[in-house]
């Protein structure tokens, strides 16, 4: 059963136990079951979320209609609250605000948690509708009142400091994303990385963002600032991932090359078109048309850096050159996230691919293609038997299409890189599968 049809089943079940319980005469139970059925709505997974949103909303009209704020605040509050969640899904932010209001003062005498969490959608629906120093100070009041005690107290809390830092940025003044990043620190304090992940790596795309724009404010601290972006953007990347998390990682890839494109210098601007690269591949044209093309814009714009520099080399051409400029652990990380995305891609694109990346790795000198083929070797040979094959069967391939100067140093340093990188099975199995191909040692 898939999680869709699985929430479905649960819809029926409570849309059933709601008509066997009279609301004139077991009116508490009604609303406890309405209010249930309407989170369900809510949490839907349909092609329309808005009618779910919708019948969300009728639910919870019941339910607050039934529990009395005098006698029953905390259960009025939640349904208000839960409504509030709606209307802001909705578009409706002024209502949102409204209700969120109300239930954040129903629930005063309430649990601090519980009026905490209110009080940080008060601040989201505020903050969306432009209303920045409310918001502030609604986060301000939530980061206050969780509880840092409990593992949901300090997940609420986390939370509520990232959004207050959000806000503060949103002003974009000096001294705003100096409190923003004041807020993303004590949040960094109060995390548990085990705890909460994706907090973890907002948290540190956060601190990136602004430290990006405090380099643009102060452009005399401007080096030491894009240095912690890159660190934060990179930190960020290790959760979000490519495969677990591909829009937020396409966008902290691209947030990663404009740090590096405003370092400056050939090797961080080919770190940056590397970067920009990734975002690319990653961004779906027909869900992130924006956002792919701000990445292409920043792509394009660092070629035309590059093409001065460098004249005649292409962006193949410039990765394969920065694999060989940077140091081992950074041009491991480099290797296998593109050899992942290439041996991850359809054919004739993963062939092509891999062919013009070792072209590319030949044409350079020996010393700097094995330095690259030895790191490739060592991760491919590390991936599953088929991967082997499609690799070496591209390199043979790039081998071959070298003029024989570059054949030459290319053979000598794919020599050496095998004998470097793999163990005495591996070694031989490479060795006999390009003799096979028809490959000779140097």
């Amino acid at each position: 059963m898939t999680m869709a049809e699985d929430r479905q089943s649960v819809i029926t079940a409570l849309e059933k136990q709601l008509e066997g319980v009279p609301r004139a005469s077991r009116p508490h139970e009604h609303a406890t079951v309405a209010y249930r059925l309407g989170m369900a709505y809510a949490e839907a997974l349909t092609s329309s979320p808005a009618d779910g949103l919708r019948k969300a909303l009728a639910c919870y009209d019941v339910a607050a209609a039934i529990f009395d704020p005098r006698l029953e605040p905390v259960h009025h509050a939640r349904a208000l609250n839960a409504a509030g969640a709606a209307h802001r899904g909705l578009g409706n932010r002024d209502k949102a605000v409204q209700l969120f209001q109300k239930a954040a003062d129903l629930l005063d005498e309430g649990g601090a948690n519980e009026r905490a969490a209110v009080l940080n959608n008060l601040g989201l629906a505020r903050a969306e509708l432009g209303q920045v120093p409310e918001a502030i100070e609604s986060f301000a009041d939530a980061v206050a009142l969780f509880d840092n005690s409990t593992s949901e107290g300090r997940r609420g809390r986390v939370a509520a400091l990232v959004n207050r830092g959000h806000a503060h940025t949103a002003l974009g003044t000096e001294e705003a994303l100096e409190a923003a990043l004041a807020d993303f620190e004590e949040a960094k304090s109060d995390l548990d990385p085990e705890e909460a992940p994706y907090h973890q790596g907002l948290v540190e795309h956060s601190v990136g963002v602004t430290c990006s724009s405090l380099a643009i404010k102060r452009p005399e601290e401007a080096k030491s600032f894009l240095k912690e972006a890159v660190r934060a953007f990179s930190a960020s990347l290790e959760v979000f991932t490519r495969a677990g998390f591909p829009f937020q990682y396409a966008l902290a890839k691209h947030n990663l090359g404009l740090a590096y494109s405003g370092l400056g210098g050939t090797v961080n601007l080919r770190r940056a078109l590397a970067a920009f690269e990734d975002a690319l591949g990653t961004l779906d044209t027909r869900i992130h048309a924006d956002a792919w093309q701000q990445a292409y814009l920043s792509l394009e714009r660092t070629e035309k850096q590059l093409a001065e520099i460098a004249p005649g080399l292409g962006r193949t051409d410039h990765f394969a050159a920065l694999a060989a400029q940077i140091k081992e652990d950074e041009r491991t990380g480099l290797l296998k996230g593109r050899l992942v995305a290439l041996l991850g891609s359809p054919e004739p694109r993963r062939s092509t691919g891999l062919t013009e990346f070792f072209v590319a790795t030949g044409k350079m000198g020996e010393q700097e293609s094995r330095q690259v083929f030895d790191t490739s070797l060592q991760y491919v040979m590390e991936l599953p038997q088929e991967n082997h094959t499609i690799t070496l069967e591209a390199l043979y391939a790039a081998l071959c299409q070298l003029s024989d100067e570059h054949r030459d140093s290319a053979d000598r340093g794919l020599d050496q890189a095998i004998g470097d990188a793999l163990g005495g099975v591996q070694r031989i199995h490479v060795r006999d599968f390009l003799y096979n191909l028809g490959w000779e040692r140097p």
